[in-house]
Protein backbone atom coordinates (compact mmCIF):
# COMPACT_ATOMS: atom_id res chain seq x y z
CA UNK A 1 0.00 0.00 0.00
CA UNK A 2 1.63 3.20 -0.93
CA UNK A 3 -0.01 6.92 0.88
CA UNK A 4 -1.02 9.33 -1.62
CA UNK A 5 -1.83 13.01 -1.53
CA UNK A 6 -3.12 16.25 -3.17
CA UNK A 7 -1.80 19.30 -3.80
CA UNK A 8 -4.67 21.84 -2.26
CA UNK A 9 -4.60 25.69 -3.89
CA UNK A 10 -5.35 28.55 -1.36
CA UNK A 11 -5.08 31.62 -2.45
CA UNK A 12 -1.79 33.82 -3.21
CA UNK A 13 1.07 35.80 -1.79
CA UNK A 14 1.82 38.50 -4.62
CA UNK A 15 0.03 40.92 -6.82
CA UNK A 16 -2.41 39.26 -9.26
CA UNK A 17 -0.35 40.07 -12.12
CA UNK A 18 2.82 38.84 -10.71
CA UNK A 19 1.65 35.83 -9.82
CA UNK A 20 -0.26 35.48 -13.44
CA UNK A 21 3.62 35.96 -15.05
CA UNK A 22 4.67 33.37 -13.08
CA UNK A 23 1.98 30.72 -13.71
CA UNK A 24 2.32 31.68 -17.59
CA UNK A 25 6.02 30.64 -16.85
CA UNK A 26 4.71 27.09 -15.95
CA UNK A 27 2.27 27.08 -19.08
CA UNK A 28 -0.62 27.43 -16.83
CA UNK A 29 -3.21 29.01 -19.37
CA UNK A 30 -5.23 32.13 -18.30
CA UNK A 31 -9.02 31.21 -18.31
CA UNK A 32 -7.57 27.55 -16.19
CA UNK A 33 -5.43 30.47 -14.02
CA UNK A 34 -8.66 32.51 -13.62
CA UNK A 35 -10.78 29.65 -12.42
CA UNK A 36 -8.60 28.20 -9.47
CA UNK A 37 -8.56 32.49 -8.35
CA UNK A 38 -11.82 32.76 -8.56
CA UNK A 39 -12.99 29.41 -6.75
CA UNK A 40 -10.00 28.70 -4.15
CA UNK A 41 -9.20 26.29 -2.35
CA UNK A 42 -9.17 23.81 -5.29
CA UNK A 43 -6.82 20.67 -5.80
CA UNK A 44 -4.38 21.08 -8.75
CA UNK A 45 -3.05 17.74 -8.57
CA UNK A 46 -4.57 14.08 -7.28
CA UNK A 47 -3.21 11.04 -6.13
CA UNK A 48 0.84 12.16 -5.98
CA UNK A 49 3.55 10.18 -4.06
CA UNK A 50 4.52 12.63 -1.19
CA UNK A 51 8.06 13.26 -3.12
CA UNK A 52 6.20 14.46 -6.44
CA UNK A 53 3.70 16.55 -4.64
CA UNK A 54 6.25 18.08 -2.59
CA UNK A 55 7.94 18.98 -5.78
CA UNK A 56 4.35 20.19 -7.74
CA UNK A 57 4.17 22.26 -4.05
CA UNK A 58 7.30 24.17 -4.04
CA UNK A 59 6.85 24.97 -7.85
CA UNK A 60 3.28 26.90 -6.88
CA UNK A 61 4.73 28.57 -3.65
CA UNK A 62 7.76 29.68 -5.92
CA UNK A 63 5.63 31.33 -8.43
CA UNK A 64 3.40 33.11 -5.45
CA UNK A 65 0.30 30.68 -4.64
CA UNK A 66 -0.42 29.39 -1.34
CA UNK A 67 -0.68 25.78 -1.31
CA UNK A 68 -1.28 22.60 1.44
CA UNK A 69 0.02 19.26 0.84
CA UNK A 70 -3.38 16.60 2.19
CA UNK A 71 -3.26 13.04 2.48
CA UNK A 72 -5.72 11.36 0.84
CA UNK A 73 -5.27 7.55 1.85
CA UNK A 74 -3.83 4.64 0.69
CA UNK A 75 -3.94 2.37 -2.57
CA UNK A 76 -2.84 -0.61 -3.95
CA UNK A 77 -0.26 -0.06 -6.15
CA UNK A 78 -1.73 -2.48 -8.81
CA UNK A 79 -4.79 -3.02 -9.31
CA UNK A 80 -6.94 -5.91 -7.70
CA UNK A 81 -6.94 -9.22 -9.78
CA UNK A 82 -10.33 -10.28 -10.99
CA UNK A 83 -11.93 -13.08 -9.09
CA UNK A 84 -14.24 -15.57 -10.84
CA UNK A 85 -17.36 -15.80 -9.19
CA UNK A 86 -19.83 -18.40 -9.06
CA UNK A 87 -22.61 -16.85 -11.35
CA UNK A 88 -26.12 -19.07 -11.31
CA UNK A 89 -27.81 -18.77 -14.40
CA UNK A 90 -31.42 -18.67 -14.64
CA UNK A 91 -31.93 -22.32 -16.00
CA UNK A 92 -29.78 -23.37 -13.32
CA UNK A 93 -33.38 -22.68 -11.06
CA UNK A 94 -36.22 -24.86 -10.83
CA UNK A 95 -39.41 -23.92 -9.16
CA UNK A 96 -41.25 -26.58 -7.27
CA UNK A 97 -44.92 -27.98 -8.81
CA UNK A 98 -45.90 -29.00 -5.42
CA UNK A 99 -45.21 -26.27 -2.94
CA UNK A 100 -44.11 -23.12 -5.48
CA UNK A 101 -40.68 -22.78 -3.40
CA UNK A 102 -37.70 -21.85 -6.10
CA UNK A 103 -34.39 -23.62 -5.42
CA UNK A 104 -31.76 -24.47 -7.33
CA UNK A 105 -31.79 -27.60 -9.76
CA UNK A 106 -31.71 -30.65 -7.88
CA UNK A 107 -33.56 -33.86 -7.84
CA UNK A 108 -35.95 -33.12 -4.74
CA UNK A 109 -37.48 -30.30 -3.33
CA UNK A 110 -35.36 -28.98 -0.29
CA UNK A 111 -38.87 -27.79 0.63
CA UNK A 112 -41.20 -30.57 0.85
CA UNK A 113 -39.30 -33.45 -0.63
CA UNK A 114 -40.97 -33.57 -3.86
CA UNK A 115 -39.37 -35.75 -6.97
CA UNK A 116 -38.19 -33.03 -9.24
CA UNK A 117 -36.35 -35.00 -11.36
CA UNK A 118 -39.59 -36.30 -12.89
CA UNK A 119 -40.32 -32.90 -14.04
CA UNK A 120 -37.13 -32.13 -16.34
Amino acid sequence: MTKKYRVVFFGITLDTESFRQNMAKLGVPGPTLDKYLEKAPVVLKRELTLADARRYAETIINAGGIVTIQETGEFNETRPSAEKKDITFHQDFVICPNCGFKQNRKDSCVRCSFDLSSCA
